[in-house]
């Protein structure tokens, strides 16, 4: 249907697309991109990061969180996680901040493998350093915080400024590439629209120059912009994701359930932590710990013996002060390093099947146990 409208950009597809997710989140504006990347970068140009106004994030993400800040020339630093979640906390936080000589304006906490920061807390201290408070949701839409000190909605910015998430092909919601920015600040959505179409101006009351009378072709470019534009095929593809994510969800905490049930007291293994099988975690990420050491194999044999029985694994994510671009001055990040040197993580997507699971667990154990 999508291919009969005419328009393969900024269509019909693009505007139902925006107000569903707008909906689901039950935020006032939502702004999507084409890619995860874009949102971010979009978001940090719209809030003023540059040269003198910096990010505090976690290194344990994804290049773009940080980069997207580099990509506005702004400068970069790391709070440390807590080695059990890879989560920054209000505590590690504060203490990045209080031993900083950058300027920091915004804080963007990332919800690592669809388990969520302390929003409550870190607002709080968001506030005390007079910091803008920023979601990287990539792993997390459709979170919720449900208990009797908060409730909120992963995506409905109660304590941040914006949220943005990534609609890459491995997400829980896909356009092939994509992305979202999630606000309830006008400004915010207005910069955004702007910045994402190259920063063509074309309401006539914000024209600096005056067209020739009837110029219904007219526009004028105040600030540089981008063209960070979905088109309507991967909209429609993001429509019937969206139509899916709470069944998906259901789905990936009975498959994390599986798995702690098949892979408990496993030696040398740690399974992540588990408040409750609740939408608190949307599980995007099954991270194992692994005591290496104590096993007496290195992390690359044992994800070779599981390619060789056709398991994929990976690791999210080699920290960012570790990669020679950054070159952290800080070193001081032990909770980073202890997440990072004892965590793989194993297949985790919906079509996986009990049986799926089983077989994954047993080789696990298998090789552990050998």
């Amino acid at each position: 249907m999508t291919l009969k409208t005419g328009y393969l950009t900024q269509g019909n597809k693009l505007i139902e697309f925006e107000q569903s997710l707008k909906d689901y989140f039950g935020c006032k504006y939502t702004k999507v991109c084409n890619s995860g990347t874009a949102a971010l970068h979009l978001l940090y140009n719209s809030l003023g990061l540059g040269p003198k106004e910096g990010l505090l994030t976690s290194p344990v993400t994804f290049l773009a969180t940080a980069n997207a800040a580099r990509m506005c020339g702004a400068p970069v630093i790391f709070a440390d996680v807590d080695p059990n979640t890879g989560l920054m906390t209000a505590e590690t936080i504060e203490n990045a901040l209080s031993k900083s000589d950058i300027k920091i304006k915004v804080i963007t906490v990332v919800h690592l493998g669809g388990r969520v920061c302390d929003l409550k807390a870190i607002s709080k201290v968001a506030k005390k350093y007079n910091c803008l408070l920023v979601e990287d949701a990539c792993h997390a839409p459709g979170a919720i915080i449900n208990n009797k000190n908060d409730n909120y909605k992963i995506g409905d910015c109660k304590y941040s400024v914006a949220c943005t998430f990534s609609f890459h092909a491995i997400k829980h919601i896909t356009m092939g590439e994509g992305g979202c920015i999630n606000t309830n600040d006008h400004k915010i959505m207005s910069d955004v629209d702007l910045f994402r179409n190259h920063g063509m101006q074309k309401d006539s009351s914000n024209f600096i120059n005056i067209p020739e009378k009837n110029a219904l072709w007219y526009y004028e470019m105040h600030e540089l912009g981008w063209n960070y534009r979905a088109d309507e095929l991967s909209c429609a593809l993001g429509l019937s994701q969206l139509s899916r994510l709470d069944e998906n969800i259901e789905k990936r905490i009975s498959i994390a359930k599986l798995y702690n049930d098949h892979l408990c007291n496993t030696k040398y293994i740690q399974l992540p932590p588990v408040e409750g099988y609740d939408k608190s975690n949307v599980w995007h990420l099954y991270p194992l710990k692994i005591d290496f050491i104590s096993l007496k194999k290195s992390r690359g044999e044992i994800m070779q013996s599981l390619m060789s029985v056709g398991i994929g694994t990976q690791v999210h994510y080699i920290p960012l002060f570790m990669q020679p671009y950054y070159n952290s001055k800080e070193k001081n990040f032990p909770g980073s390093m202890q997440y990072y040197l004892s965590t793989l993580s194993i297949p985790l997507y919906p079509n996986l099947s009990n049986n799926d699971v089983k077989f994954i667990s047993s080789k696990i154990k298998k090789i552990i146990d050998k």
